[in-house]
């Protein structure tokens, strides 16, 4: 199973490089890989702090098949 968790579900309007709503995905196989992969998105695309939002992303986060 691959998990993931969508941008737009932790920031509803966070803007991607061109003005949009950002459609960025973090997915990984385990928990924590898509908690890191989001909270580096965030910190490093969005400028947010996201050690408050682990459970934002925890809580918005879905699983797939691969």
């Amino acid at each position: 199973m691959i998990k993931f968790c969508r941008c737009n579900a932790i920031l509803s309007l966070a803007l991607n490089e061109a003005g949009e709503g950002c459609r960025y995905v973090a997915k990984s196989e385990t928990e924590d890989g898509v908690v890191d992969d989001m909270m580096n998105h965030l910190s490093t695309v969005h400028e947010v702090d996201a050690k408050e939002l682990v459970w934002n992303i925890k809580g918005a986060m879905k699983s797939t098949r691969r």
